[in-house]
């Protein structure tokens, strides 16, 4: 019989905070097959036992890529971008974050399988907002 592996490592956990870290990559994925995503990765760069640490930051896209005025991708790339809108036919590419220096506030996810809260072990750390560019 075939035996199966562990594909990733574990995602970190980080107490709830706020957290200098670099966007380090970004990515698009279907998450479940369906829903359209962009994920913006960021290592966390100040002194102390979770430097080093990747945790991201995710973002909801539209099937047809056209970025909604209300959107938190599009209210995020703003800030990032000095709050400057974009002109109108303007792509808002993701490269606008890669190699900045921000201050980021961090939340625990705690995932559920079949209506029930998983346990800690399996909770992990996201970006839940850029709080300001510190530098880039």
């Amino acid at each position: 019989m075939k035996e199966y592996r562990f594909a990733e490592g574990y995602k970190p956990r980080l107490p709830n905070g706020e957290y200098e870290a670099q966007c380090i990559r970004y990515d698009n994925k279907f998450v479940l097959g369906k829903t359209k995503k962009l994920f913006l990765h960021f290592k966390i760069i100040e002194q102390g036992e979770h430097n080093g640490k990747v945790i991201f930051m995710a973002f909801n896209m539209r099937y047809d890529d056209k970025i909604k005025q209300g959107s938190k991708y599009f209210k995020t790339w703003c800030m990032v971008n000095h709050w400057n809108l974009p002109s109108r036919n303007a792509k808002l590419s993701p490269r606008l974050f890669s190699n900045k220096i921000y201050k980021v506030k961090t939340r625990t996810v705690k995932p559920e399988h079949n209506k029930k809260q998983m346990p800690e072990p399996f909770w992990y750390s996201v970006v839940d907002e850029i709080v300001e560019v510190v530098a880039g």
